[in-house]
């Protein structure tokens, strides 16, 4: 858009700032690096000295990345509010006026449904209390290919809307054509219904919003024409396994600083973190279409990360892109277990790969070049890291007699400079809860300091066993080794010793090997590398300690969402087991009850188009399915043969009629006795 070119009073506030933000990473990294390379033994070989120093470089380089974002969260926090997209928290809640209607999408994909209704339904009622709720339409956009779960998707939604009492502000729409997954569903919607509403807010199946951060959201977009995206931050919350737990708490003490400093020195370039955030519908449908990438290389076909590659298009277009660091309100769960979480990191980090592709792109801005490139770090330095370890171990093995760390006042300064990246920050998050007075609900000063050890203590052990997965995740996908991109994990825990061993066991056993290694050839260096080494080892029992579930009585790990829980928090829990109850959550084969039942055969027909010029080839097949099936009964059919009776029309009436038509003990033996 050629109005958004001229120069913006924060593109110049964000080219000092970031002017100064790199500055600072780049000294620390240089005197980090020179600290290191001044004081690498001489005996070393030049190359083993290039081994060990780019590698550092580049690591601490992202270390000193995030410790900067800290401090300049820090000074928002203390003495910002500058720049602020959305209106402030403690502000009162402003009154739309648009008499147009903001979308809020949930697209699923086989997901726990009364999970997924009860977090819409806590929504809806939630945007009630604000008495706002006519600004807003939902829109349920299901990718589902599981008979079974598209059935009881459309009877949800039908006890949903019965409910709340609406039945034309809740939408639910199957696509046939299941393409691009998420963006491909959601560009559908934009197809659809995109010219109805301004704006679209885009949830995920585990998402949950409060009615006061919506209306904010909408307020701030109708008040900056400019904008095409505001990203809310995300806080995880509802699981009680000890590693949600543990992330939950590391999101809450922490996750308000660093949002904060990613705002400081992004302003109007933010990345989209693929949902709860609020989209300018016209702006996403003209310049969000996702190309293709080339195929035959490991990075190729469809881009799977595909928000961070939306908010870099939308940049640029002219759009401004913006992180309301400091809204409440906004809310998701995190995976239950590690195992869970490493399953899902294997297929962002497939995703996130593809970006280097499109770093490359015609005009795309410079911030947003470096942020895809953040995404693609996030898993590489894994490997960096992991490569920089084997150097120095094989350092180690090579020169058993050589102190490749001696004990002098460089590194004993880098050492300090190092420990205080690492974990400084942490004092930062103690220091926002006194400033707020919110010390209490991370359980008083005692519990707030033990849930930070507790925290540190873990994520050091889990840390190594991350690289030794990230490392593996990245060489398959350079080998071409594609992720099954399914429904991810929202629920569960309580990892059996079997299958801790089965997954884990690979790990221990190298980090075992490698630790004997070392303690063989230079014990020196095994004692310094020990907590990478204890890391790997002890793998399979972190690995089932973290997916034990832990009781909210224990004075650990508590947030305020969990002492203090917010309306939507509450109406949530009890809507889920209402839901758990409601009979469409049944086990029962709803594809029987929609051959049978006059009243569910004529819901589902409302869902699916009628259809012409069948080819005669594809009737005579279908023919002899509908055969089949009155003849053996539901259970002789597949679950792609259901969903091809369930999308032609023709076939459901034929059936439904022939159904009733079948001889009495037939007709109990296959159909009314699995009802």
């Amino acid at each position: 858009m050629s109005q958004h070119n001229e120069q913006i009073p924060w593109q110049a506030t964000a080219k000092r700032r970031r002017v100064a933000f790199f500055s600072a990473i780049g000294l620390l990294t240089g005197l980090a690096t020179f600290w290191l390379g001044s004081n690498l033994p001489s005996e070393l070989a030049l190359i083993w000295q290039i081994l060990v120093l780019f590698p550092f470089a580049v690591l601490f380089l992202w270390l000193a990345l995030g410790f900067m974002t800290a401090i300049a969260g820090l000074w928002v926090l203390s003495f910002g509010g500058q720049n602020r997209i959305a209106s402030a928290p403690s502000s009162p809640l402003p009154q739309l006026q648009t008499r147009e209607t903001t979308a809020i999408l949930l697209p699923i994909y086989n997901e726990d449904i009364a999970y997924v209704y009860a977090g819409l339904q806590s929504i809806y009622q939630s945007l009630e209390q604000t008495g706002q709720l006519q600004h807003f339409e939902f829109y349920i956009l299901s990718d589902s290919d599981d008979a079974s779960n598209w059935l009881r998707e459309e009877a949800a939604w039908s006890a949903l809307c019965r409910t709340v009492g609406s039945t034309d502000r809740i939408h639910y729409r199957r696509r046939k054509h299941r393409t691009k997954k998420k963006s491909g569903n959601v560009m559908d919607f934009c197809r659809r219904w995109g010219k109805r509403h301004p704006y679209m807010v885009v949830l995920d199946a585990d998402s949950l919003m409060t009615g006061d951060a919506l209306v904010r959201l909408v307020d701030a977009m109708d008040r900056n024409e400019r904008v095409g995206l505001i990203q809310t931050p995300l806080y995880t919350i509802g699981l009680d396994t000890l590693y949600a737990r543990g992330q939950q708490f590391v999101n809450r003490i922490y996750g308000p600083i660093f949002f904060a400093g990613l705002h400081w020195w992004w302003l109007g370039e933010s990345q989209y973190w693929g949902h709860n955030v609020i989209i300018r519908t016209q702006a996403f449908m003209g310049h969000c279409h996702l190309p293709k990438l080339p195929e035959g290389g490991a990075l190729g076909g469809e881009i799977l990360s595909h928000d961070f590659v939306e908010a870099a298009l939308l940049s640029r277009a002219g759009w401004e892109t913006w992180l309301a660091y400091d809204m409440e309100g906004s809310f998701e769960r995190p995976p239950p277990t590690l195992t869970d979480s490493l399953k899902r990191d294997r297929r962002w980090c497939q995703g996130n790969l593809q970006h280097w592709l499109i770093i490359w792109a015609h005009g795309i801005p410079n911030l947003h070049r470096f942020l895809l490139l953040g995404g693609i770090m996030s898993y590489i330095s894994s490997l960096i890291w992991l490569g920089w370890l084997v150097v120095l171990t094989a350092i180690a093995v090579f020169y058993p007699t050589l102190t490749l760390i001696p004990l002098t006042a460089g590194n004993t300064a880098l050492l300090s400079l190092t420990l205080i990246l690492l974990f400084f920050y942490k004092t930062f998050g103690i220091a926002q809860a006194i400033r707020k007075g919110t010390v209490k609900r991370f359980g008083g000063i005692l519990g707030l300091s033990g849930s930070i050890l507790m925290e540190t203590f873990l994520s050091m052990l889990t840390a190594p066993v991350r690289m030794m997965y990230y490392s593996k995740f990245v060489v398959q996908i350079l080998q071409g080794k594609r992720a099954v991109w399914g429904t991810q994990q929202r629920t569960g825990g309580g990892l059996a010793w079997e299958d801790a061993v089965q997954e884990y066991r690979w790990v221990s056993l190298t980090g075992a090997i490698w630790g004997l290694v070392l303690l063989t050839f230079n014990p020196v260096t095994f004692w310094w590398m020990s907590p990478v080494i204890a890391g790997l080892v002890l793998s399979v029992p972190m690995g089932m300690l973290t997916s034990l579930q832990t009781s909210l009585k224990l004075n650990l790990f508590r947030t305020p969402d969990e002492v203090a829980p917010d309306f939507i928090l509450q109406a949530f829990e009890k809507n889920y087991a209402q839901m758990l109850a409601n009979p469409c959550m049944s086990t029962r084969d709803l594809f029987i009850r929609v051959l049978v039942d006059p009243l569910a055969f004529r819901q589902h027909m409302t869902y699916i188009p009628q259809r012409s010029n069948v080819p005669e080839g594809t009737r005579q097949q279908r023919e002899e399915l509908v055969k089949r099936l009155l003849e053996k009964g539901p259970g002789s059919i597949s679950n792609s043969e259901r969903l091809v009776i369930l999308e032609d029309s023709d076939m459901l009436c034929q059936l439904h009629a022939q159904v009733w038509q079948l001889p009495e003990a037939q007709f109990h033996e296959h159909w009314m006795s699995k009802l």
